[in-house]
């Protein structure tokens, strides 16, 4: 293909077409094989291991983790202000619950590097409509979803809980559970992720 674009500026450099012509063999030639660019890409890319799916939400836990430290940082910084004013007592509580708080965010952060997450993206027409991510504890889920079935007929005969518990035991962190659907008519797409 670029042997054909080559060919299409000489033509145009002699003299034997003019630049309007130019412009739609040009066109028509992009037109004509958009999957040999994006093999053309692929070919002279750098070889290299290609990036697992979801390889971006591998560290998530990170983000809660700051949000926790920040939240405690700013609890200190209050008690630290209280105390440095003398202020009433009372005005401690403004930075304990605020260092609790953190810290809380903090542990739970730290558990949940090691557990498995549920992300969810759902975009239509390229804006992110639902974007939501959270620690995902199979084990409890399933242990709800036994409760909840004498309560709850339509859970009963869909073995939904034995589906989380085989989840639970067959995911490993080599490789996660992702879903990647894209409907090209309507432009929506539906990321699903578990790892």
């Amino acid at each position: 293909m670029e042997e054909e674009r080559l060919q299409i500026l000489h033509m145009l450099e002699v003299g034997q077409i003019d630049a309007d012509e130019a412009s739609a063999l040009l066109a028509a030639l992009d037109a004509a094989e958009p999957e040999t660019v994006e093999e053309e890409v692929v070919l002279t890319s750098e070889p290299g291991p290609a990036p697992r799916p979801g390889e971006q939400w591998a560290r998530f836990w990170v983000y809660p983790l700051m949000a926790g430290g920040v939240v405690l940082i700013v609890g200190a910084l209050v008690m630290g202000l209280v105390y440095s004013a003398d202020a009433a007592r009372g005005w401690l509580v403004c930075g304990w619950l605020p260092m609790i708080l953190g810290f809380v965010v903090i542990l739970l952060a730290w558990w949940s590097r090691n557990a498995r997450w549920l992300h969810l993206r759902i975009s239509e027409g390229g804006k992110r409509k639902i974007a939501f991510s959270f620690p995902l504890p199979l084990g409890l889920a399933a242990w709800g979803l036994r409760i909840a079935q004498p309560f709850v007929p339509q859970l009963r005969e869909t073995g939904v809980d034995d589906l989380t518990i085989a989840l639970r035991d067959n995911l490993s962190n080599d490789e996660p559970l992702f879903i990647d659907v894209k409907d090209d008519e309507q432009g929506e797409r539906v990321q699903v992720y578990i790892g």
